[in-house]
């Protein structure tokens, strides 16, 4: 009775053939990113009943407009919403960036099984024990674990401390779950372990006779084992798709939301220095009536603006400058708008409400698309407002919309005329909060509390351009009659990083997960094309001996990698934007045409690329080299 050999050390895996040390390293790799993507999981969820991280946000305050009813949402609320829903994102990027990994890695478990198939048959033939091959498996598998365990974790702990390096003021660091760490490894570790005994055991389960299915696998590859692999690859392509292209999305949009030094807004060009932003007030602890604080408003901003140094300067409820402030109802004629086919003359929806001093929208660069803005001749206004575009085209179906009426809170409310049309502030991206809709109101009529003061230095001014600040507290100091109070000066580029950065963090998490996951999914498709396409190589041979051209039998196995990739490529693509769509935060679009093309194309170019070497071989000339691979 023939006896099975002693296998040599790591012959099963890095032995010749398809089975190469590359799978191995791919193996180990996978696994690796899976340990590292729950434990960045683990450690975002949190210990206990608190967050990994804690966010000690500093929110835009709310004012109260005199003469408008109270704001239904304040500013606040909305920001603080938003970096919840950018956790939440966060998180579920993460969770399917290791789904991706896990993924790729099975996909390399199964290319590997099928190398291997024929070597582990022979081996069962000759009377390897079941016991033992299982043993062998068991260690071998218990030692790459191992492997990507010491990887994984020393990669997540990187990223942690990478992270926390990144984090901006008001993130702190509590004790991460540990149980949720623990949860999601023990889940990996089992269905790794489950997937790499289970065609070990099937060998000695098989109710097909070994030598018949030693001759099969010598023979051809069966169709419905070609089909079983096609639709894993496409699977396993299409999630890394999906992952990959949100990540990228909230990438994309960081460039929206973020801007780089103090020119959001501001009119384009090269004469501005440094930007500064602070609070003006009343020095009297009322605040007086609201005409006496309108005056002392404008005054402010005309002794502001009498400063050659400084340019640039508006005056406005705080966060109006960034879109930012608080929310309520408004509901405006909409003349032939309908919904669901009824007509709907009067549309309700929720706007973001700011109260600006004239002059606002030339210093913030706000093109007028229709009608004016609010006069400066120090009247009291009455009853005038200026809407958005983005208001417009969504609510106002029949031009003209200069001249139609808008309430807030209800039709008891006073209806305000649309006296202009302005263009949108930048706001798409991470840490765009509320509405896209927004209504602007005088400040003159609606005198808040505070104002926010936003002024920028002149660019190569004699008389000191880098302290705007000191500028402005000299020319408040100068206005006759009730002092004005200037505090919380600080930067543009502070501000914008307060309202900006805890955003781009999260958004840098995704990246980075999103970064991994692509970097696995690649090298598992590549792999895992590379093994279907050697296990069609005998048939391929078969074709060549039966008179089919170099040419056919190279389109042919290119043409399947291509059918694979854009199968998988696209329906991976529509999944990114339902993602994105569904459990995206508030200012990220769900389709980028850039992002999109560069995703299809490398993703496409890694199929082609994985399938040409074969692609020559099933294209020689002698049938005999093709076969005997």
């Amino acid at each position: 009775m023939l006896r099975w050999p002693m296998e040599r050390r790591g012959a099963d895996t890095r032995g010749g053939g398809t089975a190469s040390g590359a799978i191995h390293r791919s193996v180990i790799g996978c696994a690796a990113a899976v340990v590292s993507l729950v434990l960045a999981g683990g450690m975002l969820v949190g210990g206990g009943d608190r967050s990994f991280h804690s966010v000690q946000a500093e929110v835009t305050p709310t004012v109260t407009l005199p003469g408008l009813p109270p704001a239904q949402v304040s500013a606040g609320e909305l920001e603080l919403r938003d970096l919840d829903s950018l956790a939440a994102t966060t998180l579920i990027l993460i969770a399917m960036a290791a789904v991706t990994a896990l993924v790729s890695l099975l996909g390399v478990m199964a290319s590997e099984s099928l190398a291997l198939e024929g070597r582990r048959v022979v081996k069962v033939m000759l009377g390897a024990p079941p016991r033992a091959m299982v043993r062998r498996t068991v260690r071998r598998w218990s030692l790459r674990m191992s492997w990507a365990a010491l990887a994984g974790g020393g990669l997540a702990v990187a990223a942690a401390l990478a992270m926390r390096e990144l984090a901006p003021p008001g993130i702190s660091f509590q004790r991460p779950s540990l149980v949720a760490a623990a949860a999601g490894l023990a889940a990996a570790l089992a269905i790794t372990v489950l997937c790499a005994v289970v065609p070990v055991v099937n060998l000695h389960r098989s109710g097909k006779p070994l030598l018949a299915r030693a001759e099969n696998l010598q023979l051809t590859d069966p169709r419905p084992r070609q089909f079983n692999r096609v639709l894993r690859m496409t699977l396993q392509l299409t999630i890394a798709v999906t992952v990959i292209t949100s990540s990228a999305l909230l990438v994309y949009s960081d460039r929206g939301g973020q801007v780089q030094g103090a020119g959001r807004g501001l009119p384009a060009g090269e004469q501005y220095g440094e930007t500064v932003v602070g609070l003006v007030s009343p020095a009297r602890s009322d605040g007086g009536e609201p005409a006496v604080r309108a005056a002392l408003y404008a005054s402010a901003l005309e002794a502001v603006r009498a400063v050659p140094e400084l340019v640039a300067e508006s005056l406005a409820t705080p966060g109006a400058w960034l879109d930012l402030g608080a929310e309520g109802m408004a509901q405006n004629e909409c003349g032939r708008c309908s919904n669901g086919g009824l007509p709907e003359p009067i549309r309700v929806t929720r706007v973001k409400r700011h109260a600006v001093m004239p002059g606002f929208f030339a210093a913030r660069g706000l093109r007028f698309v229709a009608g004016r803005g609010f006069s400066d001749s120090g009247a009291l206004l009455a009853g005038e407002v200026v809407i958005n575009q983005a208001y417009a085209r969504a609510h106002f179906r029949d031009p003209p919309v200069v001249g139609k009426t808008l309430a807030l809170n209800g039709p008891e409310e006073d209806w305000h005329v649309v006296v202009g049309v302005v263009a949108d502030v930048p706001s798409s991206g991470l840490g765009a909060s509320g509405s896209p809709y927004t209504v602007y109101y005088s400040a003159l009529e609606h005198p808040p509390g505070e104002m926010e003061l936003v002024v920028s230095a002149a660019s190569g001014a004699g008389a000191d351009p880098e302290d705007p600040g000191r500028l402005v507290s000299r020319a408040l100091a100068s206005i006759p009659g009730d002092p004005v109070l200037l505090s919380g000066v600080r930067g543009a580029g502070d501000e914008l990083g307060r309202v900006f950065g805890t955003a781009v963090w999260f958004g840098s998490g995704g990246r980075m997960a999103g970064v991994l996951a692509a970097l696995v999914a690649v090298l598992a498709m590549v792999g895992a094309l590379r093994v279907h396409v050697g296990a069609r190589l005998r048939e391929m041979g078969i074709r060549a001996a039966l008179g089919a051209g170099p040419a056919k039998l190279r389109r042919r196995i290119v043409g399947e990698a291509l059918r694979i990739g854009a199968t998988g490529t696209g329906v991976g693509l529509w999944g990114a934007m339902l993602v994105v769509g569904v459990f995206g935060p508030p200012g990220v679009e769900p389709f980028s045409a850039s992002v999109f093309v560069v995703v299809t194309a490398v993703f496409l170019a890694a199929a082609v690329w994985a399938v040409l070497p074969a692609a020559r071989l099933a294209g020689t000339a002698d049938p005999r080299s093709v076969m005997e691979r």
